[in-house]
């Protein structure tokens, strides 16, 4: 895509990734417009200001077909769903070109990407990518749902660089070129039903990946996959297989990333010797009086969580909750065995306990604070507090890391 043809742009959502796309499209010399649906009062007035003295233009409280309509291009926010929003709408009736951030940065650089997917573990799996391809080139960047926004760094990449790059299947759906040299699939369970309408929807989504790769490009695929067969429909590059090369498959999906760029499993191993696990990711926060608190707060699905559960495995006081995202939670019972009670919070507690309160004691609790607080003062020495909420953060926090931002608060504060 030619980005010097495009003059006006429309930047939807005033995110952290809203925030440096104005200033990746400002560097370009770009007219910027930013629609925010929320409303102006719930962002710093100073903060507006500055880029309103940059010669950004501004709405907040909802988006309009007069204030877009010049514009000749939209970069939408992974939260937004093109297909059924607002703004996706007027896009279309304007016949203006709808991308997200990946897509605009693919047009900006040379570089190779390496874009690694699923539903769960994927975050730890580009970091351990990141640091391993570090430790033997260094000029590698780091980028995605990860939470680094790739228009932060694009400008300053060049041919011979490598960014490895976490991506969603939100941020799947709006892509026209991009074209990873190294795709990689870990996984994939029901998530986001709230989003997609079923599970050949989600998994539609997570195909993108595949899309535009050629046969000299790789795809990094899961041997044990289910979904195997039809995953491979949909892959025209060359494919390798992990299968249990470590004792999990991060490890495994990072140690066959590596091993097309030179590693080998001894380099890899070096790194993940020196892996302390990564916040909100069954993060230890502090023992007190014998009862362990661990921050599992990017656990936003079911699936997630039975992974928590799995290893820490018994005397586990589960704090859960949050939006529920359309799926259910008894696929939780058959690993459950450990859990002594689960305190619930947010908008989806009532339905989680509808589905599990016949097997598993259960409570519902005015905040995550109140859940905390009582769940401490019902462990025992040798019992683990696990925030593991099976749900998205969006009813009561901005995102996960803002969550497990809170769960460390409290319990520091305890």
């Amino acid at each position: 895509m030619n980005v010097d043809s495009i003059n006006k742009v429309c930047v939807v959502g005033w995110s952290k990734t809203g925030i440096s796309l104005c200033n990746l499209l400002l560097t370009l010399g770009k007219k910027v417009l930013v629609s925010e649906a929320k409303e102006r009062n719930l962002f710093p007035a100073s903060l507006i200001d500055k880029f309103k003295d940059r010669g950004v233009a501004f709405e907040f409280g909802g988006h309009s077909e007069k204030f877009i309509k010049d514009a000749q291009l939209l970069v939408v926010s992974p939260g937004v769903d093109t297909e059924q929003s607002q703004i996706g709408q007027i896009g279309r009736n304007l016949g203006i070109m709808c991308v997200g951030e990946v897509e605009l940065s693919f047009w900006l650089t040379k570089a190779k990407f390496i874009a690694i997917t699923g539903t769960n573990g994927k975050t730890t799996t580009t970091f351990l990518a990141y640091r391993a391809l570090k430790e033997k080139r260094k000029r590698v960047f780091l980028g995605g749902n990860i939470g680094i926004p790739v228009s932060s760094f694009i400008l300053n990449t060049k041919a011979s660089d490598l960014i490895v790059l976490e991506i969603s299947s939100f941020q799947l759906e709006t892509i026209i070129e991009f074209r990873p040299y190294v795709s990689a699939l870990l996984n994939i369970e029901p998530d986001h039903f709230d989003r997609y309408s079923d599970f050949s929807d989600y998994l539609y989504a997570k195909m993108h990946i595949f899309r535009n790769q050629k046969e000299s490009d790789w795809a990094v695929l899961n041997k044990r996959s289910e979904l195997r067969g039809e995953i491979e429909k949909n892959v025209r590059a060359k494919v390798v297989y992990f299968s249990g090369e470590f004792p999990n498959d991060n490890f495994s999906c990072v140690y066959r990333i590596g091993h097309i760029f030179g590693l080998s499993k001894a380099d890899c191993l070096g790194v993940f010797s020196q892996f302390k696990g990564l916040p909100h990711r069954l993060q230890f926060v502090r023992k007190i009086d014998g009862v362990t608190f661990i921050n599992d707060s990017k656990a936003t699905n079911p699936s997630s969580t039975i992974w928590a559960l799995q290893n820490i495995k018994k005397n586990i006081i589960l704090v859960a909750g949050g939006k529920d995202k359309g799926l259910g939670y008894t696929s939780i019972l058959p690993y459950s065995k450990g859990v002594k009670k689960i305190n619930l919070f947010g908008e989806a507690a009532n339905k989680i306990r509808e589905e599990l309160q016949h097997k598993i004691s259960t409570q519902i609790f005015k905040s995550l604070e109140e859940a905390v607080n009582v769940s401490f003062k019902e462990a025992n020495e040798g019992d683990t507090v696990l925030l593991s909420p099976m749900c998205s953060s969006f009813d009561m926090f901005s995102s996960y890391r803002e969550r497990g931002d809170k769960f460390v608060h409290i319990v520091k504060g305890i």
